[in-house]
């Protein structure tokens, strides 16, 4: 027997941590697989806290009820038997008070659950303030606000404390109702079994383990209450982690998807709207223009005019309400998503980098590429020359986030990963913007080069940077307002002309600033 128990308890703890695997494996599967609206729309900190705290709660279930629940509802269950065999109207007495017992423990928890809820919000809550808070921990520690955010996070602090005690509260007074239940029922079996022993029913030995009986049968009751206010707090965690895996999946592949290998690249937008959400208001209305493969389209406008958003649609982030977007004149909803997605690349504002080496961040889109790959595609972005002074070359480590490097140096090394993978289609947002005036030439050099190859779409502020751009699109308020080439924009003497003016004035202006300030040598 002690052998069989030995393979029994094997096999539980065996399943249940080949289960927890499984659980977050699928959990983690299912964030990288949610739509990039939803990242954008959920905390960081609140969806790794629905994920380790629902699957520790789970596994917690799972122990509860393997080596908890079903030995305590056995034991019960024979103690019951054994008392029916005794005597069965004492079992009857004893059942008198079970079914009170089950309905004040079945109340209670429905009394408890709101302030569940409540605490794993807070819980919730209390992660996400501490991710943001070490995410922008620069700012936090730049603007002495150390303190700031030390209070505010033991705000959350005190309203979990606040409401453990209200569940505390709660639970003494029905626990207090219970307790009296159970007596009653101790008392109802005692005074009963003392009645049938003096009427010559029932021996005082008989009563002895009539009354032993029962109390075990009341102390697994008790267990297998407290056992269910636990698996409700467990649930509590369980059907949050469930809102994630259950989250669905926006952007899906077509059923006859359509593989493909290269692009030529030729990009159209035809009648396109889009909004964020049912009830809002467009970001985008009947959005018109193409592309030719090989050339070059600047995205122009003021802030929020939906620059970035035709490019998430482009990368079919996003799907739109109206309209079509068409890739080499087929509708880019029956593209294989990601063979698609293989034949663009995006440099960002600010460059995503990984805690890993520059080498390994440059051909995070190409594994596989070689050394002399990752290095000439850094020399194309002009990042070999900061790269080559690093400690270790392009195996030096950057840290989080990219934290040893600066600001130029992450949107070179953001450059050199586009180049690397050859794409068809080359998005470059404000890809210059962070970078030194003799940096940018030669970053503008290098991407004019590129760009022959390929069709290049730019978003840019600056429109000195967009000058030789093969189309130009002036968005205002998600509206398509002007299109043409620099020279025809210039001469309709609309939006971008006045934009265009302002700039070169501004430009003009600092160019001024710096010659009087400037020390002449004597």
């Amino acid at each position: 027997i002690l052998f069989v128990d030995k393979g029994i308890d094997r096999l539980v703890f065996e399943t249940i941590v080949d289960m927890e695997r499984f659980i977050l494996e699928k959990a983690r599967a299912k964030l990288l697989w949610l739509s990039l609206n939803y990242h954008e729309r959920e905390n960081t900190g609140e969806k790794i806290t629905k994920i380790q705290r629902g699957t520790d709660r789970l596994l917690d279930l799972f122990f509860t009820v393997a080596y908890d629940l079903i030995p305590t509802i056995f034991q019960v269950l024979m103690t019951l038997v054994i008392i029916l065999w005794v005597n069965w109207k004492i079992g009857l007495i004893f059942f008198a008070a079970v079914p009170l017992f089950l309905i004040l423990t079945y109340r209670m928890n429905l009394l408890l659950n709101p302030w569940r809820e409540k605490v794993h919000d807070y819980y919730e809550e209390e992660a996400a303030k501490l991710t943001e808070s070490i995410i922008n921990i620069r700012s936090v520690q730049s603007f002495v606000q150390e303190k700031r955010e030390q209070r505010e996070y033991s705000l959350i602090a005190e309203k979990i404390q606040h409401d453990q005690k209200m569940r505390n509260k709660i639970f003494r007074h029905w626990n207090l109702v219970r307790n009296i239940v159970i007596n009653l029922g101790r008392l109802a079996v005692l005074f009963f079994g003392i009645y049938l022993v003096s009427q010559g029913k029932l021996t005082p030995g008989t009563l002895v383990m009539a009354v032993t009986l029962t109390e075990k049968s009341y102390i697994g009751l008790f267990r297998l209450s407290r056992l269910y206010d636990r698996i409700q707090d467990s649930s509590t965690s369980v059907v949050r982690l469930q809102e994630v895996l259950q989250q669905p999946v926006e952007i899906q592949n077509s059923p006859h998807a359509f593989e493909v290998g290269k692009l030529k690249g030729e990009v159209e937008f035809r009648g396109v709207s889009y909004a964020y959400g049912a009830d809002s208001q467009e970001v985008l209305k009947e959005i018109n223009f193409v592309v030719p493969a090989g050339k070059t389209l600047a995205l122009v406008g003021p802030s929020g005019s939906g620059k970035t958003t035709i490019v998430k649609l482009l990368y079919r982030f996003a799907d739109i309400q109206t309209g079509q977007i068409l890739i080499d004149g087929r509708d880019l909803k029956k593209y294989d998503l990601f063979s698609y997605r293989r034949n663009l690349a995006i440099v960002l504002q600010d460059s995503e980098i990984f805690n890993a080496s520059i080498g390994d961040n440059i051909a995070y889109g190409n594994p596989e590429a070689s050394q002399q790959e990752i290095v000439k595609a850094a020399r194309i972005a002009n990042a070999e020359e900061f790269i080559l002074k690093l400690p270790e070359k392009y195996r030096t480590v950057v840290g989080e986030r990219g934290v040893k490097l600066s600001g130029g140096q992450k949107q070179r090394v953001g450059i050199a990963r586009a180049v690397l993978i050859d794409p068809r289609i080359l998005i470059l947002d404000e890809a210059t913007s962070s970078l030194d005036s003799e940096s940018e030439k030669h970053i503008q050099e290098a991407m004019r080069l590129v760009s022959q190859k390929r069709t290049t779409i730019i978003i840019a502020h600056r429109l000195s940077t967009v000058r030789r751009a093969d189309l130009i699109v002036v968005l205002d308020q998600g509206k398509v307002v002007e299109m043409g080439d620099h020279q025809s924009l210039l001469r309709k003497n609309g939006l971008y002309h006045r934009l265009y003016s302002l700039q070169m004035q501004g430009e003009l202006f600092d160019f001024k600033a710096i010659k009087r300030t400037a020390k002449v040598p004597s």
